[in-house]
């Protein structure tokens, strides 16, 4: 069997950025807001939680998996969270698909006194659910590097790419369950049996397979570009 991992502290930094970060997301919208009047991207700081919660597991099961011995019960432990981050998992490139808010909604006007045009406006409005939807779905790929790294050193390779390609199919058909079904995370505790029909339901839409399939393919992409700088730090 390979050596435990390093301990979870090596991802202090990046951690640190990653809140920093959020924090200007946080920022971004009150800025908005004292020129609008107006908080109706809140709800992109609530999206934001949820992309943090598969981060915060993988780190539980990175942390897990650096304990020297590991039990029958934290081995029981560490399978249960990892459920629980694949059940969160699409929350973090879920984000992307809220540009349609942008696309759909017309933008207000600005207070008046404010020197911003709507057009400035509409531009701003890109720019944070940009600055969102990247910090959300960087979350998710860090999360799946970290897995990535832990089943590669726990077990092999082979196992720990097969996880990473199911989680990242999973998760595109969790964004469209999401997005068109209007389902999140937290029904898979309260309606398991409503989210278990209507997804295998769906398994027979074109429309599902097809979204599924173009989102997964981007998160696959985008987790290449990640995974290869990610892999060309740690071999300096």
């Amino acid at each position: 069997m390979s050596p435990a991992p390093a301990s979870p502290r090596k991802y202090k930094a990046l951690t640190v950025s990653l809140f920093v970060a959020s924090i200007g997301c946080l920022l971004m919208i009150v800025l908005r807001a004292l020129v609008t009047g107006s908080v109706r991207h809140s709800f992109l700081l609530w999206n934001l939680v949820l992309a943090w919660i598969p981060y915060g597991l993988s780190l539980v099961i990175y942390g897990i998996s650096s304990t020297a011995d590991i039990t029958p019960r934290t081995k029981l432990v560490r399978a249960v969270v990892s459920l629980v981050w694949l059940f969160f998992y699409p929350n973090a490139p879920y984000m992307l698909t809220d540009f349609i808010h942008v696309i759909r909604a017309p933008v207000e006007q600005p207070l008046q006194g404010f020197a911003v045009t709507a057009n400035a406006l509409l531009w701003y409005d890109i720019i944070l659910s940009s600055v969102f939807a990247f910090i959300g779905h960087i979350l998710g790929l860090i999360s799946l590097v970290i897995l990535n790294q832990t089943i590669r050193e726990r077990y092999n390779k082979r196992i720990a790419w097969t996880f990473v390609l199911g989680a990242i199919l999973l998760g595109g058909y969790g964004i469209y369950l999401g997005r068109f079904r209007g389902f999140n995370s937290w029904d898979i505790f309260s309606h398991p049996f409503a989210i278990l029909s209507t997804a295998l339901f769906n398994l027979l839409n074109l429309k599902a397979v097809l979204f599924s399939l173009a989102f997964a393919f981007f998160i696959f992409l985008t987790y290449l570009v990640v995974w290869s700088l990610h892999e060309t730090a740690r071999k300096k």
